[in-house]
């Protein structure tokens, strides 16, 4: 699969290290198993979904709920790929039943065609993927690939994301006509799992945080066992709020939208500079709900914004902190101090809306640009929705619940978006009631790193991981580590007899027979060379004699040389040459 250049330079090292993500590696690269990739905030959830989908050999598309997490994983919508309706998707509808899915959904031939050939289908945020999602994805998989016994029409799932933290986000109305059918929206609680249990790897090394106290806390309230000496701790950090000094890129999270609203207006209508505004362009399909930024944008010296998109340089990363200390109308770019001490000139930058297909001539799925926008890759940020917080990490953070708690997990995603427990500042202590997890979600992650299921997949995965290193070791030559992963396989699994693994023997042992034709011909062009050298180096021996002759006796060393250049073994040419050198006149 094809990648943007926006979405690679986002890619960062993976800690091959870490023994979760090892497991959860093999089974993605090796089986056909789906897998449920989980974690606390910090543990390189996304940092696997890019590496998987930048060096995975299956072809993959990357999906996601919303539309800003689509654009930030580097992928489509679940609505705009599936074709998916906003309303919810009740499993007796009739306009989505076997016999007439395919005359509602309509999908072209295109689409019908990258639904067979994708082979992983990765999934990012499924937090906030209501069930009934799931199941109708189930559906659509398994009636077009033709395929109605295997979960997901025989399709690899990789779900990733936290269920500790944001939940589905299902208006009153739509949770009344789900609950017939379903124990509550989560993912996890789609028919299909039911009958295909899930297998669940929760990452545990924290990467964002290194203070074991802090990561207790953060522990016990993502899990709902926050002591009274946790929250003790935490609602130490009540402070009142102070005027804030000009360089104090503290941000405040807010539960609601219109706090964030007013508290950005304001501290902006507060600087005494004229207000500027910058309109983005929209080129081609680019809804205006996935816009990363207004397309009106209004700016001023003084305003405390975040990047909202990585750099290519990597000057700064999606949630890069800073304070705008000049603008340049005419020349188009804005003068950035950042929170880490880097002032920096910053242009217009393009988001790209992108679709998959597949490529039937290179038999791969390639990413289509169909719309773009364009704007400069800031934000006002004196303060920001704990929603949208969402795996951004600061370095100081103020948090207002004074809007009131009213999803799981959103006290724990607003206290773990910073790196320390000094750089948190509370507007008010943190109550009891305001840390609250669902039962449904406790009892699911339950089975979380459950070993029997991880190793009865590792173990299904053995032989073809032992398969893939020895190929891989044949390919570079290197025969001892192929016969040894060769033979493990083997043990492992008896493949050598199946068509499939005939047919790639054959193949890769006809490699010798073909350096053998290789090596015949230029041998026998070597040999046809060294005639002609011959005969070449023949014609300079006769010219030297001629100098001889003539008395040209430097023009006949010359010759000689040049005799022996082309062929070094040349009796007479050395035999002259020598005398020649031993007696020049």
């Amino acid at each position: 699969m094809t990648r943007t250049a926006s979405e690679l330079q986002q890619t960062t090292e993976i800690d091959l290290n870490n023994p979760e993500l090892q497991q959860a590696l093999q089974i993605i690269q090796f089986t056909h198993n789906s897998l449920f990739l989980t974690g606390k905030a910090g543990t390189g959830k996304s940092t696997f979904l890019r590496h998987i989908a930048t060096t995975t050999r299956k072809k993959c598309v990357v999906l996601a709920p919303t539309g800003i997490a689509a654009i930030n994983a580097g992928g489509s919508t679940l609505h705009s790929f599936f074709k998916l309706p906003f309303h919810p998707l009740l499993p007796n509808d009739i306009r989505y039943s076997a016999r007439n899915i395919r005359k509602t959904l309509k999908y072209n031939g295109d689409k019908c065609k990258l639904l067979r050939e994708v082979e992983l289908f990765i999934i990012d945020e499924i937090s906030m993927v209501r069930a009934d999602i799931i199941d109708f994805i189930d559906k659509v998989l398994r009636i077009y690939n033709r395929n109605m016994r295997e979960p997901f029409g025989g399709k690899q799932m990789l779900f990733v994301g936290d269920i500790y933290q944001l939940e589905p986000v299902v208006r009153e109305e739509d949770r009344r006509l789900l609950q017939p059918y379903y124990t509550s929206n989560y993912f996890f609680d789609a028919k299909i799992f039911g009958n295909y249990p899930l297998i669940s790897i929760e990452l545990q090394k924290v990467y964002r945080q290194t203070d074991p106290v802090f990561i207790s806390i953060l522990d016990h309230i993502r899990t709902n066992q926050a002591s009274e000496a946790d929250l003790r701790l935490i609602n130490q950090r009540v402070q009142p709020k102070e005027n804030p000094v000009e360089e104090d890129l503290t941000i405040t999270l807010s539960t609601k939208r219109d706090t964030v609203d007013w508290i950005n207006n304001q501290e902006l209508d507060k600087l005494p500079e004229e207000p500027i505004m910058f309109e983005g362009e929209i080129k081609g399909e680019f809804p205006e709900s996935s816009l990363p930024t207004p397309i009106e944008l209004t700016l001023k010296t003084g305003a405390h914004v975040m990047f909202i998109k990585n750099d290519s340089e990597k000057q700064w990363v999606n949630g890069t902190l800073g304070i705008i200390i000049g603008i340049d109308e005419e020349a188009g770019l804005l003068y950035i101090h950042t929170d880490d001490g880097k002032d920096l000139q910053v242009q217009r930058e393009m988001w790209e809306n992108l679709r998959y297909r597949f490529n039937e001539k290179e038999q791969k799925i390639e990413e289509e640009l169909i719309g773009t926008y364009t704007q400069f890759p800031v934000k006002l940020a004196w303060a920001i929705t704990v929603h949208k917080s969402q795996g951004l990490t600061f370095k100081k953070v103020r948090i207002d619940f004074s809007g009131g708690v009213f999803a799981g997990g959103q006290a724990y995603v607003a206290l773990s978006r910073c790196t320390s427990l000094p750089g948190i500042t509370l507007a008010e202590p943190v109550r009891r009631s305001e840390i609250f997890i669902k039962a449904e979600v406790v009892s699911f992650a339950r089975h979380y790193n459950d070993n029997k299921a991880i190793h009865l997949a590792l173990r299904q995965s053995k032989a073809d991981k032992e398969y893939f290193d020895a190929a891989q070791a044949f390919k570079r030559g290197d025969f001892d580590a192929f016969i040894d992963n060769f033979f493990l396989a083997i043990h492992s699994r008896y493949d050598i007899e199946k068509p499939a693994a005939k047919r790639y023997f054959r193949q890769k042992l006809n490699i010798i027979n073909q350096l053998k034709e290789e090596n015949k011909a230029l041998r026998a062009e070597q040999v046809r060379q060294q005639d002609y050298l011959k005969k070449l180096s023949a014609e300079y021996v006769l010219m030297g004699k001629e100098c001889e002759h003539e008395g040209m006796t430097e023009a006949a060393i010359n010759n000689y040389k040049k005799a022996l250049e082309l062929c070094p073994e040349h009796p007479t040419a050395t035999k002259r040459l020598k005398r020649l050198e031993d007696h020049p006149t």
